[in-house]
């Protein structure tokens, strides 16, 4: 059973290309400039497909001035499980722990994202088009996937996708900054950022909510390690109003990757009655999440997304795509 799961895993990473593709399109402009608005390398999430197998998917695209991209890549589908209590292997550790925080926890993390697992990777062809739209023609797909860029805001290059299947969402931020480069958590923490933006969430429901999402490193306690930080409502005598909410990453290990790993405290006490922390039988929400840099490589916020999966029943089997950044930065992406 485990085996087939897996191979569904896999055979979803292929298929979400496909999902992401225009229906519309004809072929590629002609001549790719030096690179997309100036900028090497994008971070993108989006989300697109059909209700009950909507796919995920998080990337770093490095474009060349020979007219070629690479993109290195993980993705999620929620038809890509059947049955329930799959989540000790769809929600793993991540390989980090909030060890000297408030309470010791393991941090988790979608299937496939963990502590120094590899990405897939796709290669295409780009080039850019009238208005600033950039348009990727990937080597599985048949139409190209279009982008409207905008350089609006200093040190960056936002990206808002144009093309997809009906109800697809993406959003990126590009600069110069190597791709495999990414800042520590404890700088993170030391902007005492206030950072948002759109959020697209299905709970293997008819309907998909857009809305908005926030993040503030003042919530947050830094552990020790300066690897991790832990939500501080995390104590008090009724752990049903606690907040459980994790991140980590070590951009000497992993580059731009980062754990989030969430989950209230009365969905949590339900689960387990008496435990600190985010149960092993639940998982919480497990999100995976990419820096997104600026070209003197300072961070600007995350691009990121969610596969909580465990079954195909409502509230069971979650995905989501978002960005946060800077407030006033949030024109770049097509945002208010």
């Amino acid at each position: 059973m485990r085996a087939a799961v897996r191979r569904r895993v896999v055979a979803a990473l292929v298929a979400l290309g496909t999902l992401l593709a225009t229906q519309a399109a004809a072929g590629l402009p002609a001549s790719a400039a030096s690179l997309p608005l100036g900028r090497r390398t994008f971070v993108v999430s989006m989300m697109g497909g059909r209700t009950g197998a909507l796919a995920v998917r998080l990337a770093t695209y490095s474009f060349a001035t020979d007219g070629t991209v690479t993109e290195r890549y993980w993705a999620w589908r929620q038809d890509a499980i059947s049955g329930k209590g799959n989540v000790r292997w769809t929600k793993p550790p991540s390989g980090y722990t909030t060890a000297g925080c408030t309470l010791s926890c393991p941090v988790r993390t979608p299937y496939g994202f963990q502590r120094g697992v590899a990405p897939h990777v796709w290669t295409g062809r780009w080039s850019m088009g009238a208005g600033d739209v950039l348009a990727i023609r990937w080597t599985p797909a048949a139409s190209p996937e279009r982008w409207q860029l905008d350089d609006g805001q200093p040190g960056i290059v936002g990206a808002r996708l144009l093309s997809g299947t009906p109800g697809t969402v993406g959003w990126g931020i590009g600069s110069n900054a190597p791709a495999d480069r990414g800042v520590a958590v404890s700088d993170i923490y030391g902007t005492g950022a206030w950072i948002t933006g759109p959020f697209a969430e299905n709970a293997y429901a008819p309907t998909t909510r857009h809305l908005a999402i926030g993040w503030s490193a003042a919530d947050y306690a830094l552990c020790p390690s300066g690897r991790c930080m832990q939500g501080r409502q995390v104590t008090g005598p009724d752990r049903r109003t606690w907040y459980h909410s994790y991140f980590a990453a070590d951009p000497a290990v992993d580059g731009r990757k980062v754990y989030w790993n969430n989950q209230t405290g009365i969905v949590q006490q339900l689960e387990n009655p008496s435990t600190v922390c985010i149960s092993a039988s639940g998982g919480g929400h497990t999100n995976a999440l990419l820096q997104a840099l600026d070209d003197d490589g300072h961070f600007v916020g995350f691009v990121g997304v969610e596969a909580s999966l465990n079954q195909r029943k409502d509230g069971q089997d979650i995905v989501a795509a978002y960005t946060m950044m800077n407030p006033s930065m949030l024109s770049a992406i097509g945002e208010r």
